[in-house]
């Protein structure tokens, strides 16, 4: 076995602007193949790395909501295709969820086998350290993970979810990953589907949390951003699998290797194109452009 504390740094990358899903979902595929390529060579361990990112407007499924007919749009799909946002089926697990500006989204791009975690391990792990954030960070109350009824999660209550985990597996090697609401710009997308498949739950975000624990301590409330929350997550993810955690962008004692400068090529490319794609489209809807009344009708 590697300890955890002599394997290399995980690197990791904060996304500048919210990518099309698509981007992101190329990204990791392109990093995995690269990885898998380089162990067909014979390479021992390489590069594990944590995207940090928001995503323009998009929900997506995943391998566990089955859709009867595949040429017939899924249920949820049908309500918001003229919302504004896109909409994926994904290999990941879970259900439909939300992606969008104001929530942070976390690829870790990690090979399990090295690590000697099982995936029930790793998800485990992903759901404490979370939750971890949450009570300890940030001193929110009554927070759990999983739900009391076993439901994958983050959840302020029973009735409120504030993070949200579904994974894929390569070879080993994990992508996709979680997401946590930080501002409350998701929670109107998010009410306008079935959101992992849980009727009674609903989304709520960190800020709104801290807001109504402020209410009850009569102290100010702090307002997060989602980079904040993406760098206060990053020490947590660090103490949480016992390894370092570095910018891709910095350089280590000994230099860059092959493998890294392909990472920094790869991501640049996506910020590049990213940049190109929002400006073409004119950016993104801030809202829905209809309400749940709306769609109901």
């Amino acid at each position: 076995m590697i300890k955890p504390s002599i394997l290399p740094a995980i690197r990791y990358h904060i996304f500048r602007q919210p990518l099309p899903y698509p981007l992101g979902l190329k990204l990791q595929e392109k990093v995995i193949d690269a990885r898998l390529g380089r162990k067909e060579k014979g390479a021992g361990v390489t590069q594990d790395i944590v995207f940090l990112l928001e995503h323009t407007p998009t929900y997506t499924t995943g391998r566990r909501d089955n859709t009867p007919n595949p040429d017939q749009l899924h249920p949820e799909e049908k309500k918001v295709q003229n919302v504004g946002a896109g909409f994926y089926i994904t290999k990941r697990g879970g259900q439909v969820t939300y992606h969008g500006p104001g929530q942070l989204v976390g690829y870790p791009i990690l090979d399990l086998n090295v690590m000697e975690l099982s995936t029930r391990r790793y998800v485990d792990k992903l759901q404490r350290l979370l939750a971890e954030y949450c009570t300890n960070d940030l001193n929110l109350p009554n927070i759990s993970a999983p739900h009391p009824d076993g439901h994958v999660g983050v959840f302020s209550s029973p009735v409120e979810k504030v993070a949200s985990i579904g994974i894929h597996l390569r070879h080993r090697i994990t992508s996709h990953g979680f997401s946590i609401n930080v501002t409350p710009e998701p929670i109107k997308w998010f009410d306008l589907v079935l959101a992992c498949g849980l009727a009674d739950v609903h989304a709520i975000s960190i800020n709104q949390l801290l807001q109504r624990t402020s209410l009850t301590t009569g102290i100010s409330a702090r307002q997060l951003t989602v980079e904040e929350t993406a760098r206060s997550l990053l020490k947590v993810f660090e103490k949480a699998y016992g390894r370092e955690i570095v910018d891709l962008s910095h350089e280590l004692p000994g230099g860059g290797n092959e493998e890294i400068e392909e990472l920094r090529k790869l991501v640049e490319g996506v910020e590049v194109e990213a940049d190109r794609l929002n400006k073409d489209s004119g950016g993104w809807a801030r809202e829905p452009s209809m309400s749940v009344e709306q769609i109901l009708r």
